[in-house]
């Protein structure tokens, strides 16, 4: 069994995960990685390593498709949120290729990616998210009726990597935090990830505070609800949990279970959520195999011997799908030589 993680980027351990799980199954294959950035760590100990190009060049999907056929590559996970958009769009080309994708349909990628939506699309589970809006004019109008209240958080409806987020403290702050948002969106992947002009893609929203917990849903192939990983987050760095403790709330537990069978995506899905003390609010959703799910894995899960197991038609057994809970974690960094000499594909060249 071949197996393609793209935008491998930094995530080392995903790739050991994937090749212990090979091995611990007894299956001869290969963990290939592609990554448009040559010295990216992860194209370092991958079985086959490609540098392709960035999802935003037009010939991103043909690269995919092309290492796909070459390897026979029996199923693909998508690691980085940008690129998923493309995937999805593209999940039936690969699906004739009898390539397994553990990735959400476009509909669902649609959904999840549009932040301005959360509301809608979550309040029918009974699932909360912070108020927002999406225009200076109709959040002065709510501050104006004491519908929401300072601080606030200006954000793309589609963000990643806490690109383009601004807080503003006072109505003089809204605008010149807007703007700077638009363009900070302009100047990023984020104008290719939506069809949305920069300046409707931004959202302005009300500040939860409270202790904030990452949550994992994992879904089979056919949408079906499998299992749900939480942690309490310590400590950030850099965009990144460096610090977190394992969980087993029911609340956030029936929260997961509620959005896996609400949204019915394939694969992995992570999300946010913050607690006010009285409420648990969702703020984000990305819809890709999450770089927190490390610390379940070290807490007793293995989800890549369950993707695995569900591509090869197998049972997934119960003990891949559960973790050590009050397991407190944290992430520390390993250095490798860069290696040039890696297969360049780039179908244009």
């Amino acid at each position: 069994m071949n197996i393609l993680l793209t935008s491998g980027a930094r995530r080392i351990d995903f790739v050991g995960f994937f090749q212990e799980a090979l091995k611990k199954a007894n299956i001869e294959g290969k963990v290939i990685v592609a990554d448009p950035e040559y010295n990216a760590p992860s194209l370092q100990v991958g079985d086959e390593n490609y540098v392709i190009p960035h999802q935003t060049d037009e010939h991103y999907i043909e690269a995919i498709l092309t290492i796909c056929q070459k390897h026979n590559v029996d199923c693909l996970v998508p690691l980085n949120d940008w690129e998923v958009p493309k995937i999805a769009a593209h999940k039936k080309e690969l699906q004739e290729q009898e390539v397994a994708v553990f990735a959400p349909d476009q509909s669902v990628v649609d959904s999840v990616r549009d932040k301005g939506n959360y509301r809608q699309l979550l309040s029918p589970i009974g699932v909360k998210a912070p108020k927002s809006y999406c225009s200076i004019a109709t959040v002065k109008a709510a501050l104006a009726n004491n519908q929401i209240a300072f601080p606030l958080m200006i954000k793309p409806r589609n963000g990643s990597a806490s690109i383009g987020v601004e807080t503003a403290h006072k109505i003089e702050d809204i605008e010149h935090a807007y703007h700077h948002a638009v363009n900070t969106v302009k100047e990023s992947p984020l104008d290719d990830a939506t069809a949305k002009e920069a300046e409707n893609n931004i959202l302005i929203e009300e500040i939860i505070e409270g202790d904030k917990y990452s949550l994992d849903i994992f879904n089979d192939l056919d949408g079906r609800f499998c299992a749900s990983f939480i942690r309490k987050q310590l400590q950030m760095r850099g965009g990144d949990v460096d610090r977190c403790i394992t969980v087993h709330q029911p609340e956030l537990v029936e929260i997961a279970r509620k959005m896996g069978e609400h949204l019915g995506h394939a694969g992995y899905m992570n999300a946010d959520v913050f607690f006010n003390g009285d409420d648990y609010y969702v703020i984000d959703i990305n819809p890709r195999f999450g770089g927190g799910y490390a610390f379940s894995h070290h807490a007793g899960a293995d989800v890549p011997s369950a993707i695995i197991a569900l591509t090869a038609g197998k049972t997934v057994k119960e003990e891949w799908l559960t973790t050590r809970p009050n397991l407190e974690l944290a992430r520390h960094d390993i250095v490798v030589p860069i290696e040039k000499t890696f297969s360049k594909l780039h179908p244009s060249r």
